[in-house]
């Protein structure tokens, strides 16, 4: 079962410099966990909720999701406000972000919300796409080398301990 976004909140219409129409959405991620019972979404103080801004009518001309829906309501959720989908956070190349007071911080990290199957095959390729719209570069990290890699690894070594190198071959 996938995970999914709840819409939680929105601001009134603000323009862009370019006079766009946008709202800011905070989204819930609800995360389905395993149970002896079955899936069931972790308890709403552990789920993580991020903003972003949703348009009218975005560059490719489309209205963003989360724009028009209705805030979920738990009274009433066929009335909307839900999403498949995540909230990610990936490394990225470093950029700045400068604070009200002027302060400039360096960060390598970016999180923001990508809508989609969190159960398909094709959904890092949806990560890599909103992080681009968003014009971050995510940056890859080493492979990390699984249990089952790991364990091969050591019984070829373990193997190899075992050939005698002063015998004729």
């Amino acid at each position: 079962m996938a995970n999914y976004l709840i819409k939680t909140a929105e601001s009134n219409v603000k323009q862009d410099k370019r006079t766009r129409n946008y709202k800011t959405v905070t989204f819930t991620e609800c995360v389905m966990m395993e149970t002896p019972f079955g899936k069931v979404p972790k308890p709403s103080a552990q789920c993580l909720s991020t903003a972003i801004n949703c348009y009218e009518e975005n560059y490719l001309g489309k209205m963003d999701l989360g724009w028009g829906d209705p805030i979920f309501d738990a009274k009433n959720p066929a009335k909307g406000g839900i999403y498949e989908g995540a909230i990610c956070q990936r490394p990225v190349e470093e950029y700045e972000i400068i604070s009200q007071d002027g302060t400039v911080r360096q960060v390598s990290t970016y999180k923001t919300v990508v809508f989609g199957d969190t159960d398909s095959p094709a959904f890092e390729s949806l990560v890599r796409a909103a992080f681009k719209s968003k014009g971050h570069q995510i940056i890859e990290s080493p492979k990390e080398e699984s249990f089952a890699d790991l364990q091969t690894r050591l019984n070829i070594v373990s193997a190899d301990s075992l050939v005698d190198n002063n015998l004729p071959l």
